[in-house]
């Protein structure tokens, strides 16, 4: 039982990172927006790609959140427990706030992150 418990932050880390990279190519293909036009009294409505609707700067907000969740499992196999804390702190706070914009898709990940990040902290450190 001690040797599970002793794997299992790896683990969540783990799934966190796989969950946030697969967060983000769901993002890419399927958010984005709509435009409306009105030309000569025709409305035309048009759904965007993510790409279309923010351009660079959304590849790089994903870039982002990927690095947030890859952060706890690279830190913590390195043995840094406090940086891999902070990652887990960080990228659970983005993803709060990103609900409001983006909608629930990095939620598997935080949860996954914050489980491995109590089990770490509840562990005796190395």
């Amino acid at each position: 039982m001690r040797v599970i418990l002793s794997r299992l932050p790896s683990f969540l880390f783990t799934f966190a990172a796989a969950s946030g990279l697969l967060a983000s190519v769901l993002v890419l293909l399927t958010s984005g927006g709509t435009q409306v036009s009105v030309t000569n009294g025709v409305q035309t409505t048009q759904n965007l790609s993510w790409f279309q609707s923010q351009g660079w700067w959304g590849i790089v907000i994903l870039m982002i959140f990927s690095a947030a969740y890859i952060g706890p499992w690279y830190f913590h196999r390195r043995g840094q427990r406090g940086l891999a804390a902070l990652f887990i702190a960080a990228a659970i706070v983005l993803t709060v706030l990103a609900s409001f914009s983006i909608g629930m898709f990095y939620w598997l990940a935080a949860l996954a992150a914050l489980l491995g990040g109590a089990i770490m902290l509840l562990q005796p450190g190395s």
